[in-house]
């Protein structure tokens, strides 16, 4: 119930149009296999919807950081999946990086219908007191640094995601990864994590692919940058729901968390 997953990582992230998503599948499908666990997407392919809840202080410390791109930082989110209803799982998660490695601890505290039920202002704090064991340290080192920066949420990023695997059963946490329909809802309650989107934080016309993988690139994602003639950009989904969310108006703040390729076709959001 309460396992914890560490997961250190290389993520390179890359802005596409959403027309190129079958060149990407057919540029790589004689290496990756769609993830057998994902179920089907209403548009194409099968994969997750994705409901991150982002917390951050009153002074949006955490935002902050991330537009003077501070090589580390915390991303501090409460993460499920699916719909309501579905009995999906609910996970604590502090993502710190550190220029493009990432080290994600997360830990399962509890079904979404518990934690979207609950009526306390600060949930983490009761979902966590009953776990033991490994996932003990991981919660409360996420509910520490929630409660020292008097962190609240800010924002719930929600959108669908397509997961790829290895077919040769390779290690190393090697993914390729596809988002679509990256949106948010502003300053949601604690409790509301499948909050209905307000605004775009892509273009629909535009997706979010990522590489990811632990040790060395391997040479079928070089192979791939190549043929499309795409360079990793960074893109933070927590950033964009901040400025379009609790800072909107604000539009230095937008440009310089608009992903570059979106700047120079001119469909920023």
């Amino acid at each position: 119930m309460n396992r914890v997953e560490e997961i250190g990582r290389y993520e390179l992230k890359y802005v596409l149009p959403a027309a190129a998503r079958d060149e990407v599948v057919e540029l790589v499908e004689a290496h990756v296999k769609p993830d057998p666990h994902a179920r089907p997407l209403a548009g194409v392919g099968s994969g997750y919807a994705v409901h991150s809840l982002y917390l951050d202080t009153p002074q949006l410390n955490d935002y902050f950081e991330r537009l003077e791109r501070k090589r580390i930082r915390n991303r501090l989110r409460v993460r499920t999946y699916g719909s309501p209803g579905e009995g999906q799982p609910v996970y604590l998660e502090n993502k710190r990086k550190c220029g493009k490695w990432v080290v994600k601890q997360r830990v399962r505290v509890c079904d979404a219908e518990a934690w979207c039920g609950c009526a306390e202002e600060r949930p983490w704090l009761g979902f966590t007191r009953g776990i033991d064991g490994t996932g003990r340290h991981t919660a409360e080192s996420f509910c520490d640094l929630v409660e020292r920066g008097q962190r609240r949420p800010v924002s719930v990023v929600s959108y669908e995601r397509e997961v790829f695997l290895p077919r040769n059963g390779a290690t190393g946490h090697v993914r390729l990864t596809i988002d679509r329909q990256v949106r948010a809802a502003v300053a949601p309650p604690a409790s509301s994590l499948y909050a209905p989107a307000e605004v775009d934080l892509i273009p629909p016309e535009w997706i979010v692919m990522e590489l990811k993988f632990a040790d060395i690139e391997p040479g079928w994602m070089r192979e791939l940058c190549r043929c499309l003639g795409v360079r990793a950009v960074p893109v933070s989904k927590f950033g964009l729901s901040v400025a379009r969310g609790l800072r909107a108006g604000r539009a230095r703040e937008l440009r310089l968390l608009t992903p570059r390729p979106l700047l120079e076709s001119g469909c920023a959001p």
